[in-house]
C-alpha cells in the first residue's frame, strides 16, 4: 500500500491491514493488491477466514471488517482524495472526511453492512453513491477565489465528540420535553430565541436554526418527540438538555478531565509526596505544569476503575438517559452517581490547591531554574478547581439525574449562547398587562 493512501490512518487501522494480507496469504498463497484487486476476488478469501456467516459480535470477525475498512478507505483516498480525522464516534476511533464537499464515512459501516449482505461488490456501489454526493454538494467558489478546501481539523472541529460538559436534569422537565409535539417544542424554541433578545447573538441564532430548528422541521410535527428520537438523536437529547438540565458544569476536553480533573479527585490531599525523580525535575524545568507532574506523580487515595470511561466510572455505571437514543449514537448518558459521591463530600478544595502549591515549591527548590518567562504556578489549576467545584454542586441537586454530555468543538463553542436559551426556556415570562 502506498505512503499516501496510509496517511493519517489510525495505528489499529494499518494494523489490521497487515494482518488481514497475512491472513489471505495463509489460507490462499497469494497477495492482494489493496488498490486494484477486485472485492469479488477478495471476497473468495474473506469467505474462508470468516468460515461461515459475519457476526458483528466476534472479535474475529471484527479484525476481518476493520482490515477490509483500511482497504476500503486506501481507495477512497486514492480515488476521491479522502482523509482521516478523529472520531471518537466511529469504531475504529476515526472517519473519513472529503477535501471539497462535507461528507463523513464510515469506512468500517460500509463494510459491516456489505459482510452482513455475504456481498462485498456493495462497496463498488457505495463508492459511486460517494462520487454522486460529491459531485452534487461539492463547494462553488466564490467569484474570484479558489474552491473551499476542507482539512482533517475543520472535521475533527465540526464531527469529533472531544469536549464532555457534566448536566444534572430534573426528569419531570425531560419528560414534558420529550412527550411533548415536535410542533410544540419549535413554537416553544422560537419564542425563546426571540425573548433572549441580544443576549443570543445573531450568528449564534443563525446556527440554532439551522443546526436545531431546522432539524425538528424535519420531522413530523404532529408526534411526539421521543417517537422521532431515533431519527434526530443529537437534537432529542440537546432538547433535554435545553428544557431540562437545572445545573451544569463547565465544558472541558475528554483528556483534561481523564488526565487532570479525576485524577485530582481520587488523589485526594496527600499528606506527604513521593520522591521526585530526575526526569520530573528535568520536565518542570521545561516548563511541564507542575500540575501535571502533580496529577501524575502523586498515588491514588481512593482507587478509580480500570479502563473505564473518563478514568472516573465503570461501565456498568453509565447507561442511557433515554432509550428512545440507540445506543450507537448517544451523547447524553446517565451516570450513577453513587460512583463519586463519597469523594466529592470529602473533597476539600482549598486543601488541595494548598497541597499542590507545596508540591510546586518543592519542584521549585529542587530542579533547575526554568526557561525564562515560565510561571511558577499552574496555569491549569484554576480551570480544574472550577470543575471539581462544579461536580460537587451538581452532586447536591435535589432529585437530579447526573448525566455527561459529549459535544463537539464546535457544539462546545455554540454552548454560551445555548446557556442564554436554556435560562429563557426555564424561566420565568413576564407578561405586561
Amino acid at each position: 500500500m502506498s505512503a499516501s493512501s496510509l496517511q493519517g490512518a489510525p495505528p489499529q487501522i494499518r494494523s489490521a491491514i497487515e494482518q488481514l494480507k497475512a491472513a489471505i496469504r495463509s489460507v490462499d498463497g497469494r497477495a492482494i493488491d489493496e488498490h486494484s484487486t477486485p472485492w469479488r476476488e477478495i471476497e473468495k478469501s474473506i469467505i474462508k477466514l470468516l468460515g461461515g456467516a459475519f457476526n458483528i459480535q466476534r472479535a474475529d470477525h471484527q479484525a476481518v471488517a476493520l482490515g477490509l475498512a483500511g482497504i476500503y478507505a486506501a481507495r477512497l483516498i486514492s480515488q476521491h482524495q479522502a482523509f482521516w480525522f478523529p472520531n471518537r464516534e466511529a469504531l475504529e476511533g476515526a472517519a473519513l472526511g472529503f477535501p471539497e464537499a462535507l461528507l463523513v464515512i464510515s469506512p468500517f459501516g460500509a463494510v459491516a453492512e456489505a459482510l452482513s449482505r455475504g456481498d462485498l461488490s456493495r462497496l463498488d456501489l457505495v463508492t459511486k453513491e460517494i462520487a454522486t454526493s460529491l459531485a452534487r454538494s461539492r463547494f462553488s467558489p466564490v467569484a474570484g477565489a479558489p474552491p473551499t478546501r476542507l482539512t482533517a481539523e475543520d472535521y475533527r472541529h465540526i464531527f469529533d465528540p472531544s469536549f464532555v460538559q457534566f448536566v444534572a436534569i430534573d426528569p419531570t422537565k425531560a419528560k414534558g420535553a420529550s412527550d411533548a409535539k415536535v410542533g410544540e417544542v419549535i413554537v416553544e424554541l422560537r419564542n425563546a430565541v426571540s425573548r433572549a433578545g441580544a443576549r443570543i447573538p445573531n450568528e449564534a441564532r443563525a446556527l440554532i436554526d439551522a443546526r436545531v430548528i431546522a432539524a425538528l422541521e424535519r420531522l413530523d410535527g404532529s408526534k411526539a418527540l421521543r417517537e422521532q428520537a431515533a431519527r434526530a438523536p443529537r437534537v432529542f437529547e440537546l432538547v433535554n438538555h435545553l428544557f431540562a438540565s437545572v445545573g451544569v458544569s463547565g465544558l472541558a476536553p475528554e483528556e483534561f478531565w481523564e488526565g487532570v480533573v479525576f485524577p485530582l479527585l481520587h488523589v485526594g490531599v496527600p499528606a506527604d509526596f513521593p520522591p521526585l525523580e530526575a526526569e520530573d525535575l528535568a520536565a518542570f524545568s521545561r516548563g511541564l505544569d507542575p500540575l501535571l507532574l502533580f496529577a501524575d506523580l502523586i498515588p491514588y487515595k481512593t482507587s478509580a476503575p480500570e479502563d473505564g470511561p473518563l478514568g472516573a466510572f465503570a461501565a456498568s455505571e453509565i447507561s442511557l438517559f433515554d432509550p428512545a437514543v440507540p445506543a450507537s449514537t448517544a451523547r447524553l448518558l446517565k451516570l450513577d452517581p453513587r460512583r463519586l459521591q463519597l469523594l466529592l463530600d470529602a473533597l476539600h478544595l482549598p486543601a488541595l490547591q494548598t497541597a499542590i502549591q507545596r508540591f510546586t515549591n518543592r519542584l521549585e527548590q529542587r530542579a533547575a531554574p526554568p526557561p525564562s518567562g515560565n510561571p511558577r504556578t499552574s496555569a491549569l489549576l484554576k480551570p480544574a478547581a472550577e470543575l471539581l467545584a462544579d461536580l460537587q454542586r451538581l452532586w447536591k441537586t435535589p432529585g437530579a439525574i447526573i448525566c455527561l454530555r459529549h459535544l463537539t468543538e464546535a457544539e462546545a463553542t455554540l454552548e454560551p449562547s445555548l446557556s442564554e436559551l436554556r435560562t429563557t426556556l426555564q424561566g420565568p415570562r413576564i407578561i405586561l398587562l
